[in-house]
C-alpha cells in the first residue's frame, strides 16, 4: 500500500525584510514580527550584501526565518528577490529598522479576508520616539479617519506621499501584475508602487497604527535631494504610464504638485551651496506655475544675493 503524501500547507502571508548593515537594529524588527498575534506567516530576510555581522545575527534565528543573501543591489531589488521566493499569497514588506505593532498582521489580514478583491490595503504608522495616543502619526489623524470612511482617492496619494510599505499588505498576484518594485528607486518606491496598484486594482485604507518608524541618521530617506528627485520622477512616470491619471487629477493639480517639489529641490540645492543648480531648478517650478508670486520672488531674491 502506497503511503499518501499530505499536501504542504502554505503560509497565508510572506513577510519580507531587506537589510544592509543594520545588525544593530534589525533584531528588534525581527522580534516584533515573530511575536505577532497572527502567526500564519513565513519570514524571509534578504541580506543585501552586508559587510557587518548581519549574517551571523540572522543565522542565529535558525528555522524561524529564511535567510537569503545577494550582492548589494539596493532595497527595491532586495525586496523583489525576497518576494520571488515567497510562498504566501499576500506580502508584507518591512524595513529593517522599524517595529511592527503586535496586531499588525492580524489587523491587515482580517481586513483582506473581509475584502478579498483588494490589491492592497495600507494603514497608518507612528514614531518610536513619540508613540502615545496623541503622538504624531505618518498620516494626519483627520485624513486617516476620512480615508477609512470615504475610501482612498488618487489625489490622496498624489498630494502627499502617505503610503509606507511597512503599513501595507499586498496581494502577491497584484504585485507581480503591476511589475514589482522599480530597481532604480531607492526612496520613492512606496509612492511608485502605490500609484501602479491604485491604477490597476482596488486599494483600501485601515485607520489604525500598525508600525512604528525609527528616526535615525542612517535613514536613507534623510537624503532630501534624492527624495525630491525621485518624487518628481515618479509623478512623471505615473502620467506617462497612465494617461487617465491626468483626467482624474487635472493638469492644475499635477502642475502645482510638481512645481512645489521643484521649489523644495531648489531650496535644498541653494542651502547646499549649489546656487546655479538651485536657480535652474526654481525655473522649472516657475514654468509650471508662472503666475505664482512666491516662486518669482525667490528668483529675484536669489539673483540679488548672487549679484
Amino acid at each position: 500500500m502506497q503511503a499518501q503524501t499530505l499536501p504542504v500547507k502554505l503560509p497565508r502571508v510572506s513577510v519580507i525584510i531587506a537589510t544592509y548593515n543594520r545588525a544593530g537594529l534589525i533584531k528588534e524588527t525581527i522580534d516584533s514580527v515573530l511575536n505577532q498575534r497572527f502567526q500564519d506567516f513565513e519570514l524571509i530576510v534578504v541580506d543585501d550584501g552586508s559587510t557587518d555581522n548581519t549574517e551571523d545575527l540572522l543565522r542565529s534565528y535558525g528555522s524561524r526565518l529564511r535567510y537569503l543573501r545577494q550582492e548589494n543591489c539596493g532595497p527595491s531589488a532586495a525586496r523583489n528577490f525576497g518576494i520571488l521566493h515567497a510562498a504566501g499569497s499576500w506580502i508584507s514588506i518591512q524595513d529593517s529598522d522599524d517595529i511592527c505593532a503586535p496586531d499588525h498582521l492580524e489587523a491587515l489580514w482580517s481586513f483582506v479576508e473581509r475584502n478579498p478583491g483588494c490589491g492592497m490595503v495600507f494603514a497608518n504608522g507612528a514614531y518610536i520616539d513619540d508613540p502615545g495616543p496623541k503622538g504624531k502619526t505618518i498620516i494626519p489623524r483627520a485624513k486617516s479617519r476620512r480615508m477609512a470612511e470615504k475610501g482612498v482617492e488618487l489625489a490622496d496619494l498624489f498630494s502627499v506621499s502617505i503610503v509606507r510599505l511597512q503599513a501595507a499588505l499586498l496581494s502577491k498576484e497584484a504585485f507581480i501584475a503591476v511589475g514589482a518594485l522599480d530597481h532604480n528607486l531607492r526612496i520613492a518606491m512606496d509612492l511608485d508602487l502605490s500609484y501602479r496598484m491604485f491604477m490597476r486594482f482596488p486599494v483600501a485604507y485601515l485607520d489604525k497604527v500598525v508600525f512604528f518608524y525609527r528616526r535615525h541618521e542612517g535613514n536613507i530617506g534623510r537624503n532630501q535631494e534624492l527624495r525630491l528627485l525621485e518624487n518628481i520622477r515618479v509623478m512623471e512616470k505615473l502620467i506617462q504610464e497612465f494617461p487617465s491619471a491626468t483626467q482624474i487629477l487635472g493638469p492644475k493639480m499635477i502642475n502645482r504638485r510638481k512645481a512645489y517639489r521643484y521649489y523644495r529641490l531648489a531650496k535644498t540645492r541653494w542651502r547646499n551651496g549649489a546656487k546655479s543648480a538651485a536657480t535652474e531648478t526654481l525655473r522649472e517650478a516657475i514654468l509650471l506655475r508662472p503666475r505664482f508670486l512666491k516662486y518669482r520672488l525667490y528668483r529675484v531674491l536669489w539673483s540679488a544675493m548672487k549679484g
